[in-house]
């Protein structure tokens, strides 16, 4: 029970003061947007550190994972937001030069990730969780890969599609999705330093399912609203249905013009 009550606190508890804080960021109170900051850092940092206050617990090996991912993760993060805000356009932020130097973290952070997965280098953070590869590191890159792949290649397609030729935009897009999905197909066919290729074609094949059910998902809620609106408005009567106003509402609409414009005043 006391045991059950450490994970609850030291792990669970954490996660849930993330997903309140994200809630608070949505208020318009400036003050309880801060208290939820504090709480997501909080919360972050607690969740962080269970794989060290509650070792023996299954799910902590998903802490151990976060940390172990993180030095990439902030690489590619920080690198995407100096390239994606230093170029040419309305909202830049950045000076052009750092774009370049946004992209080169982007390529580090990506290639330190794909590092844990084929060298078992000591230097390189760690996969493995109680002596066997993370349960949830064969979840997660699997994941990362198909989604990044799936979506930058379609993204690629749509820049062509928009601008009726291949720019330099989409040829950049087709080339880190072609990229990305050949190092997943890599994985498949060679044994990484603490996976094998069946293990791994196994958890792709599991990856894609939850890929194709969350694009399932967006379609049939984009679906369902789009349903939903069409209803609404197949119901409402049309504008040559209406009845003409009567004198009473003209001459409401009269004086309501003559308090907002001036009428015969401003002569």
């Amino acid at each position: 029970m006391v045991y059950d009550l450490r994970v609850a606190l030291l792990l669970w508890a954490p996660l849930g003061l993330m997903f309140l804080s994200l809630g608070l960021q949505f208020r318009k109170d400036t003050a309880v947007q801060r208290v939820g900051k504090v709480l997501g850092i909080a919360g972050l940092v607690l969740f962080s550190v269970s794989f060290l206050t509650v070792p023996s617990s299954p799910s902590a090996a998903s802490s151990a994972l976060f940390v172990s991912i993180l030095p990439s993760l902030i690489l590619m993060i920080f690198g995407l937001y100096l390239a994606l805000f230093s170029g040419e356009i309305p909202v830049r932020r950045f000076d052009p030069i750092m774009r370049p130097i946004g992209l080169l973290l982007f390529v580090l952070g990506f290639a330190l990730f794909e590092s844990m997965h084929w060298s078992d280098f000591s230097m390189l953070p760690s996969t493995t969780w109680d002596g066997e590869t993370n349960r949830f590191w064969m979840v997660f890159r699997p994941t990362f890969l198909l989604a990044m792949s799936s979506f930058l290649l379609t993204g690629g397609y749509l820049v062509h599609l928009v601008q009726k030729r291949t720019t330099q935009s989409s040829l950049a897009l087709y080339a880190t999705g072609l990229c990305s999905f050949m190092l997943l197909m890599a994985s498949v066919f060679f044994d990484g330093s603490s996976t094998t290729a069946e293990e791994f074609h196994t958890s792709v094949l599991l990856a894609a399912s939850d890929v194709l059910g969350f694009v399932a998902g967006v379609g049939l809620s984009i679906l369902a609203f789009g349903l939903t609106i069409w209803q609404f408005e197949r119901k409402r009567p049309q504008l040559n249905q209406l009845p003409p106003p009567n004198q009473q509402q003209l001459a409401k609409a009269a004086e309501i013009v003559q308090q907002n414009l001036g009428g015969d005043d401003d002569e």
